[in-house]
């Protein structure tokens, strides 16, 4: 399994965002990426680039595993109780 590696952004602004993202991959520390987004009107933009179906269903699953990290640390409290 690949290791996971989050680049921390502010979320609230977006073209800051991607430009640290651009910088990072002139740099060459993005070698491939998956992309969607929410567009004013509610369409859902996706792209992709040097990455085949597996490599995008890889990144992808990576994505899901990173949400579900942050729906378990938002819940730990009530989780711990639990135990």
């Amino acid at each position: 399994m690949s290791k996971i590696v989050r680049f921390r952004t502010k979320q609230d602004t977006v073209v800051g965002t991607l430009e640290e993202l651009l910088e990072k991959a002139r740099s060459g520390d993005i070698a491939a990426f998956v992309f969607a987004a929410k567009c004013p009107e509610g369409e859902i933009a996706t792209s992709w680039a040097n990455a085949d179906m597996g490599l995008r269903q890889e990144l992808i699953s990576h994505q899901q595993v990173d949400l579900n990290y942050a729906i378990v640390e938002a819940n730990v409290d009530k989780l711990i109780e639990w135990v």
